[in-house]
């Protein structure tokens, strides 16, 4: 199992390996685009699912839309959990781990599917383009029942980048002054992650 893990460390930018030591259970990523959130939170759930190693563990991976996370985190998904993949449904968006875990992708717009399951950690993309009654009402409930199985919380991740003051402003506002939650920002002009010239012209 620990050759598997360590399959996906360099698959990760050196600005998020911080984000994957993380201790703390809830954690808000600030990035400009194209910084490699979605990568580097796709790996995280591939992780994090083999590490925890719950009986039938459950990973979600919740985008705006449905068709926003098929386009944007499917391919991700198969092919950085291919070392530890036995088996992946694409008309679900689900792929299943060696060790019984699955990861799963979802639309915010169709929440009421995920009502009636139950789940280990998620990671909610684009948060500011939810609603704020899909955390509050719907998932997080599904991290209670599981939280401290096999000396695991659950847990969960929220990405996006910055669009004025809206419920992805008050969770990142929240976290600077909460010991329970870790949060990086990453400016576009202070990250390195682009060239300059590219900056300069868009």
């Amino acid at each position: 199992m620990t050759e598997i893990v360590h399959e996906f460390e360099y698959k990760v930018r050196d600005a998020f390996k911080d984000f994957h030591k993380r201790k703390q259970r809830w954690a808000v990523l600030v990035c400009h685009r194209r910084a490699g959130k979605t990568v580097a939170s796709i790996n995280d759930l591939i992780k994090r699912a083999i590490k925890e190693n719950k009986p039938d563990g459950r990973y979600f991976y919740l985008c705006p839309f449905y068709s926003q996370a098929k386009s944007v985190a499917w391919d991700y998904l198969c092919r950085f959990a291919a070392p530890a993949m036995v088996r992946a449904n694409q008309s679900e968006l689900w792929v299943e781990l060696h060790n019984g875990s699955r990861i799963r992708l979802f639309g915010a717009d169709a929440p009421d599917s995920l009502r009636g399951n139950y789940c280990d950690g998620i990671v909610l993309d684009e948060y500011a383009d939810m609603k704020p009654r899909v955390w509050g009402e719907i998932i997080r409930p599904l991290l209670t029942d599981r939280n401290g199985l096999n000396g695991h919380q659950t847990w969960a991740v929220f990405i996006g980048t910055p669009k004025g003051h809206n419920a992805f402003y008050d969770i990142y506002k929240e976290a600077q002054n909460n010991s329970n939650w870790y949060s990086k920002t990453l400016r576009a002009d202070q990250s390195g992650l682009l060239p300059e010239a590219e900056l300069l012209d868009a």
